[in-house]
């Protein structure tokens, strides 16, 4: 990898040294510049070039496509996470007596919309960590989904999805995957890990605009979910006329799409997947586990406590300082007065670094808590 050329993408370089890609992360340079084109289009045009807008959407459906190692019409765009999952918790044919499967490390965007199943009769089971040996166990006739995150947010716990996607597949559960924490940082194939839903925002480790989503669900399984919006958008129409609608849903993942999208987000996460793709996604996963390790190393060589499981195997980095005093928000503060930037999450600083990030600035954060 050409880390100055690589660089020369991420602007914020010259600023900050930039740990915090699993909370927000910066733009790229294409994304930045597509969501600019776009911007002033719409300014000094209007919707003058409104089927370019609609062909975009499409260019982004086949992008995100290559991305998961799904087909086009597999692809909703939708505008966050939360909703997607929701989409699926709300939107699956339950039965009083059904249960769902989640785990004890997930963010509340992949928690809650399974608890709140309760009131319907579905019981939510809660592995203590996505794994085949902690599911297996909560697994029986009745199950209907598992969710769980590719990746957990606060330690950065990768789940092994082809094993769990191939107990699902033994025990007839669908597999439904928060995929916000590693979409654009690791390899994803949905159908080799036999994902039947999947879902991330564009504004993490895709270093997209927040408000666009990409949210996957298999040809073969999306009947089994009630759509909860209709809208002029994700209807049959008959020829040029929107009076009198059909309710015929379109047959495909636009059926999700119920009316406007966020066109300038889907400008912006168009270009920057399409960056991801140009270096390799194998290569950049590669490269931030590559930089993750060697900032874990470097965190308990000055004594703190690195709380993510080894060996590393993702961008995040959770660990505790060495002592009490100072608090964890006075270390935070402290690294953001040396233009450090990173998370307070759930009693750890949470460190995530992407691939254009060098060693250099590894050796910056360790140089700031030493002193």
């Amino acid at each position: 990898m050409d880390k100055q050329r690589v660089r020369e993408f991420f602007p914020v370089t010259g600023n900050l040294v930039y740990f915090n890609h699993a909370a927000v992360g910066p733009l790229s340079t294409p994304a930045c510049e597509a969501i600019e084109r776009f911007a002033r289009d719409q300014r000094d045009l209007g919707a003058l070039h409104w089927r370019e807008w609609y062909a975009e959407y499409d260019r982004l459906r086949a992008s995100a496509s290559r991305l998961i190692g799904a087909q086009p019409d597999e692809i909703a765009i939708l505008k966050n996470t939360s909703e997607a999952l929701s989409f699926v918790a709300q939107g699956y044919r339950w039965e009083r007596g059904d249960n769902v499967v989640t785990t004890a490390v997930e963010f509340p965007s992949n928690y809650t919309p399974w608890r709140n199943l309760q009131k319907r009769g579905v019981e939510c089971r809660v592995a203590r960590v996505p794994t085949v040996e902690a599911i297996e166990p909560l697994l029986d006739a009745r199950t209907r989904i598992v969710a769980v995150a590719s990746v957990a947010f606060h330690n950065g716990f990768t789940a092994d999805l082809g094993a769990i996607g191939e107990l699902c597949a033994r025990s007839g559960a669908l597999l439904c995957v928060d995929a916000i924490q590693s979409l654009g940082m690791l390899p994803m194939d949905v159908r080799r890990s036999k994902i039947a839903f999947l879902a991330a925002d564009g504004h993490k480790w895709m270093c997209g605009p927040e408000g666009a989503t990409i949210f996957y669900a298999a040809a073969e399984h999306r009947d089994r979910l009630e759509v909860l919006e209709h809208g002029w958008t994700n209807v049959k129409r008959r020829g040029a006329s929107f009076l009198e609608a059909a309710p015929e849903l379109l047959p495909d993942a636009r059926r999700f799409e119920a009316g406007s999208l966020s066109t300038v987000g889907v400008h912006g996460l168009r270009a920057a997947i399409d960056l991801l793709l140009e270096i390799g996604v194998e290569a950049i996963a590669a490269e931030v586990i590559r930089l993750a390790a060697r900032l874990a190393e470097g965190l308990g060589e000055i004594g703190w406590r690195v709380m993510s499981p080894r060996p590393i195997a993702s961008g995040i980095i959770g660990a505790t300082p060495p002592s009490v005093e100072p608090s964890l928000l006075k270390w935070h503060r402290t690294l953001e007065e040396h233009k450090i930037v990173c998370a307070p999450r759930e009693g750890m600083l949470r460190f995530s670094p992407h691939f254009y990030n060098d060693e250099e600035e590894i050796e910056r954060v360790i140089g700031v808590l030493r002193a």
